[in-house]
């Protein structure tokens, strides 16, 4: 379901004007103008007329967000943090995405930390503001990362002097490489070992339950596994398996799964997706390519996802016609593979774009899963 946005556009009065009305029309946003309500306060002699008129936008915006659940653009000088910080509390109270376009030259008013909430930048000194093309153009990229926020992390190998960092996992703070979400969620940093659970894969073939690792997926998770998340803390709700931040917060303290896997199938690191079966979030495997359902390891840059159970598939095997061990292969790098298109278990074609095991000995293929629902000997 899409979350509305609060599109907070800030710079030069006159240039923030003019694209938070374009902004407006195109969008069929209502655009709340915080400074002329500043002029009425002022009019009436109101002491703070900044902060009430602030006030008076805050009260408007979440009326449309929370009841309605419209979308609004917000046209502010946003020159106090606090104010910045109103909104990320009522993004966050909303269930919304905030976004600050800001627009050049800049008014000169000081710049504030705005971690974590998208920044989209305007210069029309540079070329006329056209509504219809920033919003496909910019606009649409932050919707559709943010409206479904997969928390995507990103690896980092730098130390910044900045700010301290603390695992969310281990809750020790970071001394080394880490991942983060790639949009600053300050709950989705993790140390490298933690993120990874180098050598894991083996401990998650047997500690990850049925349930999660089948191809319709059920969140079964006994009442002392379940973890709520910080959004559903602060609003005093329990756990959901709606919650996609409950889900990944549960299965992050339980440790079923690695939240980060480096495998060698794929050249980028791969991230646990774990969606609320409402959401009918699918995708179609690399490994077997078949399609799955709500919850995946997935590669962001390639759309490159794998099945819980795929990518949990022991490296080697047996089986009941074979002697040999068998051994998970990723794709027909070699030549004499593709002579060997189908399977030696089914006799039936077998692509060769998808991972199968092969028995060097015999030079000859299986599908993963006539492998596997035949009796592993091991």
């Amino acid at each position: 379901m899409d979350c509305p946005m609060i599109l907070a556009v800030k710079g030069q009065r006159e240039l923030r004007g003019e694209v938070a009305c374009k902004l407006a029309k195109h969008l069929k946003y209502p655009l709340i103008e915080q400074e002329e309500i500043t002029l009425l306060l002022q009019n009436s002699q109101h002491p703070n007329p900044n902060d009430i008129s602030y006030e008076i936008v805050h009260k408007i915006a979440s009326i449309q967000l929370t009841q309605l659940k419209l979308g609004v653009i917000i046209n502010t000088p946003l020159c106090q943090e606090t104010h910045f910080d109103n909104l990320k509390q009522l993004e966050n109270s909303a269930g919304g995405v905030l976004v600050i376009i800001q627009c050049l030259p800049k008014d000169g008013s000081k710049d504030f930390d705005i971690r974590g909430v998208s920044r989209l930048i305007v210069d029309t000194r540079k070329q006329p503001f056209v509504a219809e093309d920033f919003v496909s153009k910019e606009l649409d990229k932050v919707r559709k990362r943010k409206y479904r926020h997969l928390h995507a992390l990103t690896f980092n190998n730098q130390l910044t002097d900045e700010h301290e960092l603390r695992c969310k996992r281990c809750e020790k703070d970071i001394q080394g490489p880490s991942y983060g979400c790639i949009l600053g969620c300050e709950d989705y940093i993790f140390d490298e070992a933690c993120a990874e659970l180098k050598g894991d894969l083996e401990h998650a073939r047997e500690k990850c339950p049925k349930y999660l690792r089948v191809r319709e997926p059920e969140y079964l998770f006994s009442k002392e596994l379940r973890h709520n998340c910080s959004r559903c803390r602060s609003k005093q709700k329990d756990f959901s398996d709606s919650c996609h931040d409950c889900l990944f917060q549960t299965n992050m303290k339980g440790e079923f799964l690695p939240i980060i896997v480096n495998h060698e199938s794929h050249a980028h690191p791969l991230n646990l997706v774990m969606m609320p079966l409402s959401y009918n979030y699918e995708f179609r495997c690399a490994a077997c390519g078949d399609f799955g359902h709500s919850i995946s390891y997935r590669c962001y840059d390639c759309n490159f996802n794998l099945h819980v159970s795929c990518i949990l598939l022991p490296l080697t095997v047996h089986y009941d016609y074979d002697k040999h061990t068998l051994r998970l292969t990723y794709d027909s790098l070699e030549q004499n593979f593709s002579d060997k298109s189908y399977c030696e278990a089914c006799k039936k074609e077998r692509n060769p774009e998808h991972w199968f095991y092969y028995c060097p000995a015999c030079e000859s293929s299986t599908h993963l899963y006539c492998v596997a629902n035949q009796s592993i000997r091991s």
